[in-house]
Formats: structure tokens, sequence, C-alpha cells
């Protein structure tokens, strides 16, 4: 059996430092002044590793030849090889997504697509913050779009390589900003 009054002592001891612990944290995050961001680009300030991902497409889409593994393996290689700064690794918690839609032309052959590139990272929602002199009620962080841009191409044969030139468009644009904000 547990010695009540020690055991009491021990909660009692643990939830005072729980206590200063979390008044700690709430001074801290009250202290932090929230700087806007000025230019889109820097919004890339600071990456050092982001995670690619690409959604399956579904079974019923157009796919005409194209893979969610060639889409995947096209973008890690165009990192690998254009941007030695920034690490590609599925543990980071930055993700850069790459989505890719095709349908098909009703009147003729061929197909139109979009593809949406955004990399999401972790981001502080400053809640009540709705007008510049609302006050702040509480700080969250959430995984939010900094950084985005989509094309829409059409063709009429092989789909995989006016996607493989539409994303190496979106990609250097990518590269671009993150030299400009990591120079």
């Amino acid at each position: 059996m547990r010695d009540a009054p020690r055991y009491r002592e021990r909660a009692f001891g643990s939830l005072l430092c729980l206590l200063f612990i979390l008044a700690g944290t709430v001074q801290s995050a009250a202290q932090i002044e929230a700087t806007p961001i000025k230019a889109e680009e820097e919004a890339l300030k600071g990456v050092k590793a982001l995670r690619i991902l690409v959604p399956k497409m579904g079974a019923g889409e157009t796919t005409h030849g194209l893979t969610r593994e060639a889409v995947d393996a096209h973008a890690q290689k165009t990192f690998q090889e254009k941007l030695h700064a920034l690490k590609v690794d599925p543990k980071a918690i930055a993700v850069l997504y790459v989505n890719v839609s095709l349908a098909d032309f009703q009147s003729r052959l061929g197909y139109y697509g979009n593809l949406t590139v955004e990399l999401r990272r972790p981001s502080m929602i400053l809640v009540g913050k709705d007008f510049p002199d609302s006050p702040i009620q509480e700080y969250r962080v959430t995984l939010a779009t900094v950084w985005a841009e989509s094309v829409i191409f059409t063709g009429e044969v092989f789909a995989p390589t006016a996607v493989r030139k539409a994303l190496d468009g979106v990609l250097d644009r990518f590269i671009a900003d993150f030299r400009k904000a990591n120079p």
C-alpha cells in the first residue's frame, strides 16, 4: 500500500513543477512578437529539410502513363542536382506537396492537366488577432501553406513528358525563391 501523506506530497510537488513550467511557457508565448512576412520567398527562410508527398492517383483517374513514383523520383532528383542546401528527408516536418491531375478532352485525342506544388511548414496562428487592434487570445501551431504554384498544361501525346516539363518549371521557381531567402 502507498504511504498516503508521502504520495500527496509528491503529487503536490509534481503539480507545482507543472504549473511553474506552464507559467513560463505562457509568458514566453506572450512575449513573441509576430513579424509579418514582406515577400513570398521570406516564408522559405531557414528551411533545412523537407519531405516530398505525391498523392496516389485514383483508380478512375486518367494517367496517360504517368505514375506517382515517377513524379516523386523526378522531384527528388531535381533537388539533389540543383539545390544541395536543402535536404529531402521522409522525417522532415516541412512538406512539399506535388499534386498532378489529368483529364481527357471530350472532343479530340489528348489531355489537359493541372500541377500544383505547395510547401507547408509549421506556422503560428494568432487566435483572436483578426484586426490590428485585436488582442491575441492564444497561439496555435499548424502546418500552413507558405509557398504555392500551379500550372495548367495540355498535350496530345505522352503526358509524363509534359508533366516533367511543368514540374521542372515550378521547381525552378521554388529553387530561385529558396536561394533568395537563404543566400
